[in-house]
C-alpha cells in the first residue's frame, strides 16, 4: 500500500488564508528568544 495519496491538493495552498489554516506551527518574531550575556 502506497503511503502517499495518488492525488496531491496543492491548489489549497495557493490562498494564505487557507495556508493559515493548515499550517501546523505558526513562528513569530515574539516566540524567539533573544540571547543576553551578562559578564561579570
Amino acid at each position: 500500500m502506497n503511503a502517499f495519496p495518488a492525488t496531491r491538493l496543492r491548489r489549497l495552498r495557493r490562498s494564505g488564508a487557507l495556508r493559515s489554516l493548515v499550517r501546523e506551527t505558526r513562528l513569530d518574531r515574539a516566540d524567539l528568544v533573544y540571547p543576553l550575556f551578562v559578564g561579570p
